[in-house]
């Protein structure tokens, strides 16, 4: 069979909210908001320049059920570069943006093609004469729990079969909920050349000859996101397979460990953290985390705690174009912090750990008073996360 070249593009989480940043600078705000749109421009642009004979995209396009149109219509342009270029795309639809989902849809164009809800073969003839089935399916609605692996036929001899699957590996433990769960030995029953997963913001890979392949999301969208994203080319003929990951974020969610043993004064602590942001590349949204402070006074962590620190440093890092916003800042005292309180330990180990149901009996009162109900919506996943994170982050500051 003939070689061919495809990009596998996963969680794009267009016009994602970026719930918490709001009260960023506007330029800032802006830049930040943007991003998820800048980086799947990129995707593109690399797409039509490596002249790939098709794309995948394994779910979640958008962030929102409620897609707005602005961001249908940025990704439609897209997909018009791409059928000007004679690029196929394969889509399907998750769990942010299912099929269900309430939206004004815009018209795609012929070059893209979208799974329903069941099970189904996409059949390609590539520009060099390769044949390939795609198989997949898009959520119906928000949750699936059962398991569809069952619904995908197995591989034909004599063509290229991808899989397509936005879902949960089961020993993959992540703070993303389990949706359409399978196994690797489900993956590998099929007989399929590539799998092309979706749905964990991580890149991994699971299993090599054939691929199961989950690209990551091509933009962090917080601070547990940190590092480049991107997506996958992959280049497959019969016997081998080579996957080249290719960055396509616009910022990057970065952590930076600054230590403060011997320093004592507002100018000294200032100073290290300059020098250690001067390290890093631009583009970048920075968590400072300041270690050693136990010759701090009182007062200077008075100021690291009620945002004189955190204000100072955006003023000067708050560049438009080449960035580097340091949005947080937190420290730990060594021998006395969390790492050494059993109490805290199991503090964050249970905010970890909380499911479904501990989420709904914490928040009944408020869903159930009469008073407040109605003002509520539900918290989904990534809201559940970003308190998860602003707790963590409060438990830490205060060693």
């Amino acid at each position: 069979m003939e070689r061919i070249k495809f990009f596998h593009v996963a969680d794009l989480h267009l016009d994602s909210p970026f719930v918490g940043l709001k009260h960023l600078p506007k330029e800032v705000f802006e830049r930040i908001h943007n991003s998820t749109f800048a980086s799947f421009e990129r995707v593109v642009k690399e797409a039509i320049e490596r002249q790939i004979d098709f794309m995948i995209i394994s779910g979640d396009l958008f962030d929102e059920e409620d897609r707005s149109i602005r961001a249908q219509a940025k990704l439609v342009k897209q997909f018009h570069l791409l059928h000007s270029s004679g690029i196929p795309v394969y889509v399907v639809h998750g769990n942010h943006d299912h099929l269900g989902s309430h939206r004004l849809e815009l018209d795609m164009p012929e070059n893209v093609h979208i799974f329903l809800e069941d099970a189904e073969v996409k059949q390609l003839t590539t520009k060099n004469g390769a044949l390939v089935d795609i198989v997949g399916f898009s959520y119906g609605t928000r949750h699936i729990r059962e398991r569809k692996i069952g619904e995908y036929p197995k591989g034909n001899a004599g063509r290229y079969t991808i899989g397509i699957l936005h879902g949960s590996e089961g020993s993959i433990h992540s703070s993303h909920e389990t949706y359409a769960p399978f196994t690797i030995g489900e993956l590998l029953e099929k007989n399929y050349h590539y799998w092309a997963l979706g749905h964990i913001h991580e890149r991994r890979i699971l299993h090599e000859e054939p691929h199961i392949v989950y690209p990551g999301n091509i933009q962090g969208r917080h601070r547990k996101e940190t590092g480049e994203k991107g997506c996958y080319e992959v280049i497959l003929d019969e016997h081998h397979t080579e996957l080249s990951f290719i960055p396509t974020h616009d910022l990057v969610w970065e952590t930076c460990r600054v230590s403060l043993e011997g320093t004592q004064r507002f100018g000294e602590v200032y100073q290290r953290i300059e020098k250690a942001l001067e390290s890093l590349s631009d583009d970048r949204l920075i968590e400072v985390i300041l270690t050693d402070v136990s010759s701090l006074p009182e007062e200077m962590k008075g100021m690291i705690e009620n945002g004189d620190l955190l204000e100072a440093l955006q003023s000067e890092h708050g560049r438009y174009g080449k960035m580097k916003w340091v949005h947080s800042i937190r420290y730990t005292r060594s021998g006395s912090g969390v790492e050494q309180d059993p109490f805290k330990q199991e503090v964050l180990a249970t905010l970890e750990g909380m499911g479904d149901g501990e989420w709904k009996a914490a928040l009944s009162e408020l869903y159930e008073h009469p008073s407040i109900y109605r003002f509520l919506s539900t918290l989904d996943e990534e809201e559940r996360r970003l308190i998860i994170n602003e707790a963590e982050s409060l438990i830490r500051s205060k060693g």
